[in-house]
């Protein structure tokens, strides 16, 4: 009799008990899972932001309150010599829709001319930059945006300004953004909206933020503090951050998102916990009568401890694959259209996040067999029959 037969016969003993038992470890991993991959997403983009060595500068007060363009040539002229500065780009918030929906897109009006350098990690070709340096109507959207919209390179496509004046301007698709952490986000011509604004009667060209591209980590911070320094005690007061910094005061005002989800992990591990060890406790108790009799005919203890613990980490084992799997396809294979998450797109599920659930399920199982099987193994053959009898 092999120790596989008997973990079949004890599974199969009562199959409605296994299947719950299954079905509790299944929900809360796939929560699990999820959650930690949206952990490391965001870690993800936290490190890609660093890379990129950019420079967020804003009004001192609010984001909402704009700057006028013409400091960027202010800031420029603070490194004149291009020690620590590479490029700035003035940015405007457009807020767009398309057209008879009510989803705003992370819309965002660009300076022309430096917006390829400053943002290097949209990585457009030279034919895709020089289209975009060509035409003032051009414009790059992010996979997520292209996918929910149908959107593909060279469309021309309509979006509505949801801040006054309320421009409807339509545009030339000239880029596709693949990065997950762009998917959600559309970048259009500063020069194209501030005469679209002119037109309408808005001679006013200013910017809400103003990205500096630099030249390495101690140039940043450097750039930072001269940076503020000049505008300190002026009406053109400056804020400036880096690009982590600049997402987390967006992250923070919809809560701490990563700490949301990796207390819920936590959660979800200690769930588990009392489910299976629930369980274990069950089934021994029905199966001393079974477990003594095993002794009987001559199982050592220790087989039996192994039987019991391999019963628990399976059953650990069967519940978090048939929870990890199904959630990691879903969110791997079926689009996930409209979700909206700032500027991301879609949650990809990591593959640390699979290996880590299963082995913590794999870990809470043999913890939740433990005591059971320490137990079993100790369990007295003549006490046991004469209890059960």
């Amino acid at each position: 009799m092999t120790i596989t037969y008997v973990l079949m016969q004890n599974l199969n003993r009562n199959p409605l008990r296994t299947m719950l038992t299954a079905a509790a470890f299944a929900l809360p991993m796939a929560v699990f899972v999820a959650a930690i991959s949206l952990v490391v997403l965001l870690a993800k983009v936290a490190a890609a932001n660093e890379k990129e060595l950019r420079l967020g500068v804003r009004q001192k007060t609010s984001l909402i309150n704009p700057l006028p363009e013409g400091m960027r040539r202010k800031i420029e002229a603070l490194d004149p010599d291009r020690k620590s500065l590479r490029a700035v780009c003035g940015m405007r918030w457009f807020g767009g829709r398309v057209p008879n929906t009510q989803n705003m897109l992370v819309s965002m009006a660009a300076d022309a001319d430096t917006f390829p350098e400053v943002y290097s990690d949209v990585q457009m070709t030279p034919e895709e930059t020089a289209k975009w340096t060509a035409d003032r109507t051009a414009c790059v959207a992010g996979s997520g945006v292209a996918e929910q919209y149908h959107w593909k390179v060279g469309d021309r496509v309509t979006l509505e300004s949801t801040v006054p004046p309320y421009l409807t301007l339509e545009f030339h698709l000239v880029k596709i953004m693949t990065q997950t952490e762009r998917g959600n986000v559309f970048y259009l011509r500063r020069d194209y909206l501030e005469e679209s604004l002119r037109t309408a009667g808005f001679d006013n060209p200013q910017c809400n933020i103003f990205w500096v591209k630099c030249t390495s980590a101690e140039g940043l911070r450097a750039l930072q503090t001269r940076i503020d320094q000049a505008f300190a005690n002026s009406p053109e007061e400056t804020k400036s951050e880096d690009e982590n910094a600049f997402a987390a005061n967006f992250t923070q005002a919809g809560g701490d998102i990563p700490g949301l989800m990796q207390a819920m992990a936590i959660v979800v591990v200690c769930i588990i916990a009392l489910v299976a060890g629930n369980t274990m406790m069950m089934s021994f108790r029905e199966r001393i009568r079974e477990l003594a009799v095993f002794k009987a005919i001559g199982f050592q203890s220790g087989r039996i401890f192994t039987i019991v613990l391999a019963e628990s980490a399976m059953l650990a084992l069967i519940g978090s694959l048939a929870g990890v799997l199904p959630t990691a396809a879903i969110l791997t294979l079926v689009p996930m259209r409209g979700l909206r998450m700032g500027p991301i797109s879609r949650v990809e599920i990591s593959p640390v996040a699979v290996i880590v659930s299963v082995v913590i399920a794999l870990v809470v199982g043999l913890a939740a067999g433990l005591w059971p099987a320490y137990q079993a193994m100790r369990l007295r053959t003549v006490d046991a029959l004469r209890r059960i009898a």
